[in-house]
């Protein structure tokens, strides 16, 4: 046993160790990160516009009536490819290689209404082309705000979307491989399968870091120059924010603005942390149980959101909230949420958008969706919370509120821990919103594919199980008690700062409306 316990204390130890010199080391790589060449806006007409534009999405979105315009850009530069070496220090591994990658820009028509606030999305590549997923959870925060989004294709398979999508309009565009094919791995390591020798997945993170700089910069070239830009927040979704462990982890300690300050004031990572991708396409992953795994401390504030959908991965990336100067960390974990809603498949590209761009786009064949539907847990409704408070954490330096985490439970034969489920199979712990403390339903996370090729979609996509009439009216009497309930509920949730209040309006109205008892 104490063998046993002193290999474990060694084996921890030096891991930390080479954490710890992974972050530090890469203090010797500082330089002031350069700016970008930019193209743009690129003209749109009929046959050409962006993929992803507001516009082209299921439930079109007429950006004008909300006095905003989306634009499009490319932007050009040398990026390095980074690795580790044999201590675990960052290095490196190839140096300038040259790039081209987008951008799409959707701000108010006029600097006036300007927030302040640049919201920089990682677009997420996960189905093979760009999502702008933080987009569309929490549209309606940022333009009730006046805030400017940014979105970057952030990935080679997404270029190579575009390229299929619109071979003219995107020929610029490059993720080329700095490396000759004999010089690199034949089988790059990435996410998903979607990865080729060709391109090279590592050029993100000083992609990451110099549109970041050229949205803060006083240059002509700035997409937003003129705006008074204050603050720049970076944020992904899904395996873009796993991107953001291992910027935050390793490329931020040296990306710095050119007087020494950092480039993002604050980090919002969506439904991702257990998902950190490696420095370059052929570097092993970072494994769970790595320390590295998990959120370093940083003086800018990072916030993570998980949904009930991820938390068996996402456990391994939990660690304790913070308020310390250098290190301003929080976390929250969302009973009945799931990955994948019907916000968010609403709006999604247009299917015949997907097509031209070489994707295939099925309609999804889940077993408990095809009887109750996908699910319309807000899981956006928290998003927008974590938003708010990211935002007042940098401006004015508020803590944001601390939650639970989720309670789980250890099942034999299963491989990580499980979720804790109420009388009614809701999930315990976490954030309680009226959802699952008030509830009318039970919310599942994930489903069950009907068909093999929908195996993860129905993996992240959950539904719900409206409780029986009977159970109702046990626990509502009348409709009045039902909704003072959940008045009560949503009050305390504004009051502790999870919610905001315009979402808190949208829950009463629903409450109101509901056919409850």
């Amino acid at each position: 046993m104490r063998i046993t316990k002193l290999f474990s204390t060694l084996v921890v130890g030096s891991i930390v160790f080479l954490c710890f010199t992974a972050l530090t080391t890469m203090q010797s790589l500082h330089a002031a990160t350069p700016i970008p060449a930019v193209t743009g806006p690129i003209p749109v007409t009929a046959d050409s516009y962006p993929f992803g534009s507001a516009v082209r999405t299921n439930l079109p979105q007429d950006l004008s009536k909300f006095g905003y315009v989306e634009e499009e850009y490319f932007v050009s530069g040398f990026a390095n490819v980074y690795d580790f070496d044999t201590n675990g220090s960052v290095i490196i591994k190839t140096a300038n290689a040259p790039y081209t990658t987008r951008i799409l820009v959707r701000r108010p028509i006029s600097a006036k209404e300007f927030s302040g606030a640049v919201i920089m999305e990682l677009l997420n590549p996960t189905a093979m082309y760009d999502l702008d997923l933080q987009w569309q959870f929490s549209r309606d925060y940022f333009l009730a705000h006046n805030d400017v989004w940014v979105g970057i294709t952030i990935k080679p398979v997404a270029a190579k979307a575009l390229k299929t999508f619109n071979p003219q309009r995107y020929a610029p565009i490059s993720w080329a491989n700095p490396l000759p094919v004999d010089q690199t791995c034949s089988n790059p390591i990435s996410l998903l399968p979607d990865t080729t020798p060709a391109t090279e997945n590592g050029l993100a993170w000083d992609i990451t870091s110099q549109v970041g700089t050229l949205l803060k910069s006083t240059l002509a070239q700035n997409p937003l120059n003129g705006f008074p830009v204050k603050r720049v927040y970076l944020t992904g979704y899904s395996q873009t924010a796993g991107y953001l462990v291992t910027y935050i982890n390793f490329i931020r300690p040296t990306a710095t603005l050119a007087n020494g300050k950092p480039i993002y004031d604050g980090y919002l990572i969506g439904d991702g942390d257990a998902l950190p991708p490696s420095l370059n396409q052929c570097s092993a992953r970072i494994k769970p149980g790595d320390p590295c795994f998990v959120i370093q401390p940083r003086p800018e504030p990072v916030i993570s959101v998980g949904s009930q959908s991820l938390l068996g991965i996402s456990i391994a990336a939990r660690r304790a909230d913070n308020d310390s100067p250098q290190d301003r960390y929080r976390r929250y974990e969302v009973p009945g949420a799931s990955h994948i809603n019907q916000r968010g498949v609403s709006l999604s590209p247009m299917p015949e958008d997907a097509a031209k761009a070489g994707i295939s786009v099925p309609p999804p064949n889940c077993t408990e969706i095809a009887t109750y539907g996908l699910t319309d847990f807000p899981f956006e409704y928290l998003m927008n919370g974590a938003f708010a408070n990211l935002d007042a954490w940098v401006q004015s330096g508020t803590p944001p509120p601390k939650s639970p985490r989720i309670n789980t439970k250890t099942v034999p034969g299963v491989p990580f821990p499980v979720a804790e489920l109420d009388q009614y199979g809701n999930v315990l712990g976490g954030v309680r919103t009226p959802y699952v403390d008030v509830p009318i339903a039970t919310y599942r996370a994930s489903s069950t594919p009907a068909d093999p090729m929908f195996t993860l979609f129905c993996s992240l996509s959950g539904y719900k199980v409206p409780l029986e009439k009977e159970v109702l009216r046990q626990l509502y009497p009348t409709h009045d008690s039902f909704v003072e309930k959940v008045n009560q509920k949503v009050d305390a949730l504004e009051r502790e700062r999870l919610l905001t209040r315009a979402d808190g309006q949208k829950i009463k109205k629903e409450a109101a409306d509901a056919a409850v008892p």
